[in-house]
């Protein structure tokens, strides 16, 4: 694989379709400072292996220490606040294959735009959702778990009496971990091949598990080229970090400033997902190489 021309062509892909970008401004708006700014997000897809990122919500307040109107409106924020972000992850999710339709189309010379890459990622939003919900999955898991476990204990110590809770919470508490061990890097691994899986789906028309096992089969054939890959954007994403640290104080300072921001972090979020797209195409003989490089030496 020819990796300078891969990187050649995906920025020429974004800057001569220039919607990407705007996709990718959807999809920053939800991914947080530290996604698409730093070039680790991939994604806008990223085999970075994390849930789907949300704008962290406040805290309950003790409701005995306000009073009644008070309490009420603040339920009432926070749900709206929990409504916008779960509103932000799906218009994300959204653009997210919209980014990928979009850069397929233009790679393969057919026409594309704005609202027929959106549409792209619309149709297929249901499958989308699952694919981004299932690396969270085993995270709940834990989390549930862990509420269960600690509930055990405690009514075990409410009814055996502290003196006896040692042993029985070391037993919950290995239980616990070994569960962790478990589902923590299932949850890695299911994060990693959201990448790989959302291209199944958009571009091979692939169910939620499919897609999976799809995107599996591709890394698997590819693993040498897609390590290398990984490798390269964490490079860029490195150097951008470098360069944009003192900007990115000054734009976050400046609320005025704030619009620029998030069109470069759009633009950053546009050009790996289209990086990514690219070698998905070559890799599963969409494209081949030979016709990656005639079309370089037409530019």
């Amino acid at each position: 694989m020819n990796y300078g021309a891969l990187l050649r062509r995906a920025w020429d892909t974004i800057w001569e379709h220039k919607y990407l970008i705007l996709l990718g401004v959807l999809v920053a708006l939800s991914s947080g400072a530290g996604g698409a700014s730093t070039g680790s997000n991939m994604t806008a897809d990223r085999p970075s292996g994390q849930a789907p990122q949300m704008p962290q919500l406040p805290q309950m307040p003790d409701l005995r220490t306000i009073g009644p109107v008070m309490a009420v409106l603040a339920v009432i924020a926070i749900v709206g606040v929990l409504i916008l972000a779960v509103g932000f992850w799906v218009v994300s999710t959204i653009a997210r294959g919209g980014l990928i339709a979009g850069a397929s189309a233009a790679d393969a010379g057919q026409p594309s735009s704005f609202g027929q890459a959106f549409n792209a990622g619309w149709r297929k939003g249901w499958r989308l959702l699952g694919i981004g919900l299932l690396p969270a999955i085993p995270t709940f898991l834990l989390i549930v778990l862990g509420l269960v476990f600690g509930a055990a204990a405690g009514g075990f110590a409410y009814l055996a009496g502290e003196d006896l809770v040692g042993v029985p919470m070391a037993g919950l508490g290995v239980v616990f971990a070994a569960l962790a061990c478990i589902l923590g890097p299932l949850a890695l691994i299911l994060g990693l091949l959201r990448t790989f899986a959302n291209r199944a789906c958009m571009l091979e028309d692939a169910g939620v598990f499919a897609s999976y096992r799809r995107g599996l089969e591709v890394l698997l054939e590819n693993f040498g080229p897609a390590l290398i890959l990984f490798l390269i954007q964490i490079g860029i994403g490195l150097a951008i970090a470098i360069v944009g640290f003192v900007p990115g104080i000054v734009f976050a300072l400046c609320c005025l400033l704030w619009p620029l921001l998030i069109l470069v972090r759009g633009a950053i979020a546009a050009y790996f997902s289209t990086l990514w797209t690219l070698a998905w195409r070559q890799w599963t003989g969409l494209s081949s190489e030979t016709e990656v490089a005639l079309a370089d030496e037409t530019v």
